[in-house]
This record gives structure tokens, C-alpha cells and sequence, in this order.
């Protein structure tokens, strides 16, 4: 979210508040899902006054728009420092999956991805939110099939491969990885699942 634009006055948050609060307020969206999430949690969780959060943000939906800025964000800076990193395509792209499965394993696995959660709640009936989640996938797609390109281009992935069709099969898996963390899924299931997408490179 952008902070020029937030009207200045008495009793509005100074800008690093703000950047605290959309972080806090992301964790608590990201625990609880959108309709779980009160305005008391979210007063609890960013410490910022209910006059303060509405100067900010507006409402519970200005916060939370700003929150999955934010998610979406910071998920696609890590994806792209190793997908685009010097060296082996397929090397990055396993380290990717590897990244997630890992951290579906983990206690905080349990959360899932905000995205899907997102995705699955509100999607078809928030066209703000519709527009964001869809642009994001496309834009995870994008990374991997020019992943999946390079690859080709440096012989170590076989150029019958569609890179689109690829990737569009590699972002299936991993949101399905990060669903099947919420249940439990253990550390040989998602490595069995990672081998597993490895192969289609093959």
C-alpha cells in the first residue's frame, strides 16, 4: 500500500505505524480468514485505535486489501530471487518446491497460504480481491513457465515440453501442497510430491 496518498491530520498514524500495522493485520487475516477476523482482533493485533485504523485504511476491507498487497508481495519477491537466480533452471525450480514442502511440514504449515484461503472464501463475491488473487497466480505461472524456458533453452529440460501447460501443472501442486499442510501432511508425503513434479521436467 502506498502511503503518499493517505490524508494527513490529527490522530493519523505516522507512516512506520502504518507499515507495522498492515504487517500485523496481515497475520491476523492470515490466522482467522477474512469473515473470521473482528475489528477487535484487528485493533488487538496492529495496536492501532479504531479512529486510527479507519483514517488509515478506511475499513476492515481497506486493511485487508492492503494486507494481501502485502502477502502477495513479499511471496512474490522470494519465488522470484530463486527462480531467476544464475545456474540451473531445474535446480531453482526444485528448490521452490522443496521450499514449500518444507514449510507445509512445519507448525505454522497449519495456516496454509493466504492466497488459497483468500481464493477459497471470498473470490466469488469480492471483485477487488478476485482481481489480485488471479494476477497473482498468473504471475506465479509466468515465473515458472520462463523457468521452465530457460531450461529448455540450456538443454537440461526437453523442449516437447509446453511451458505453460508445465507450470500451470507445477502451481496446481504446490497451492495442493500447502492445503495438504493444514491436515498434517508429514515430511516423506511432500517430498514423495516434489520427486514426483521433478519427473515432468524429465
Amino acid at each position: 500500500m502506498s502511503l503518499s496518498h493517505l490524508p494527513s491530520g490529527p490522530g493519523r498514524p505516522r507512516e512506520f505505524e502504518i507499515d507495522a500495522a498492515v504487517e500485523s493485520a496481515m497475520q491476523v487475516f492470515w490466522t482467522r480468514g477474512y469473515n473470521g477476523t473482528s475489528l477487535v482482533d484487528l485493533i488487538d493485533g496492529t495496536g492501532l485505535s479504531r479512529g486510527s485504523l479507519y483514517k488509515a485504511f478506511g475499513d476492515k476491507h481497506g486493511l485487508f486489501l492492503s494486507a494481501l498487497d502485502r502477502y502477495i508481495s513479499q511471496s512474490l519477491v522470494r519465488l522470484l530471487s530463486t527462480l531467476e537466480q544464475p545456474g540451473s533452471a531445474k535446480a531453482a525450480i526444485r528448490e521452490t518446491l522443496m521450499r514449500l514442502a518444507e514449510m507445509s511440514c512445519r507448525k505454522e504449515g497449519r495456516r496454509g497460504c493466504m492466497l488459497v484461503a483468500t481464493a477459497m472464501e471470498m473470490v466469488s463475491h469480492d471483485d477487488d480481491v478476485a482481481e489480485r488473487v488471479k494476477a497473482m497466480v498468473d504471475r506465479i505461472r509466468h515465473a515458472y513457465a520462463k523457468a521452465i524456458a530457460r531450461g529448455q533453452a540450456s538443454g537440461e529440460i526437453p523442449a516437447h515440453h509446453d511451458p505453460q501447460t508445465l507450470a500451470t501443472v507445477i502451481v496446481s501442486l504446490t497451492h495442493g501442497m500447502r492445503t495438504l499442510g493444514k491436515v498434517g501432511a508429514v515430511d516423506k508425503q511432500m517430498t514423495a510430491v516434489v520427486e514426483t513434479a521433478m519427473r515432468l521436467l524429465d
